[in-house]
């Protein structure tokens, strides 16, 4: 396959390649520009790493409409399935005691968190819950467990089998 460029649309890609933030649009603009230098499109596959299949459409696009078709469209990704509403809903429920709500626990975990939104209508996954707190701020009430390192008085832990013959293997 051979695609000839004008000394315009080599600079325009060139201009393109060096200006592309992602490494999928790189490789598109560099695939265009190596199948200008004469490689044939298994030889351009191999050397970005992409499939022939790939380097053929990346041509094809070209030839339909130059750079316009290589441009990458954006990801917008799902919608969010916690909407405005739901974090109001959380952000006032998060301000409350969960006792108030009827829990036993003096705090708000995750899972808690997921059943009292399922049962206003919100149904969430605990890491959008996780996600969302996060978002808004919202700070850990209870500390982390710190680990101190072992003092020079507390003694190793051995294994019964291991102590009283001093043979590194069990059971002997």
């Amino acid at each position: 396959m051979k695609i000839e460029l004008s000394a315009e649309d080599r600079t325009a890609l060139v201009g393109a390649a060096s200006g592309a933030r992602q490494v999928r649009q790189w490789r598109r603009y560099q695939a265009i520009l190596l199948l200008a230098d004469g490689q044939t499109p298994q030889a351009v596959a191999q050397a970005l790493g992409a499939s022939r299949a790939g380097v053929y459409n990346w041509a094809a696009q070209w030839l339909q409409a130059a750079l316009s078709r290589l441009v990458e469209g954006p990801h917008v990704g799902l919608a969010r399935r916690f909407d405005a509403a739901g974090e109001r809903w959380l952000d006032t429920t998060l301000a409350s005691d969960s006792q108030t709500h009827g829990y036993q626990t003096p705090g708000w975990t995750v899972p808690l968190l997921r059943r009292a939104a399922m049962q206003v209508g919100h149904v969430v996954s605990s890491a959008t819950l996780r996600r969302t707190i996060r978002r808004l701020g919202c700070a850990r009430s209870a500390p982390r467990t710190s680990w101190a390192a072992p003092t020079q008085t507390t003694p190793k832990k051995r294994r019964a089998d291991r102590a009283d013959t001093g043979d590194p293997r069990p059971g002997r």
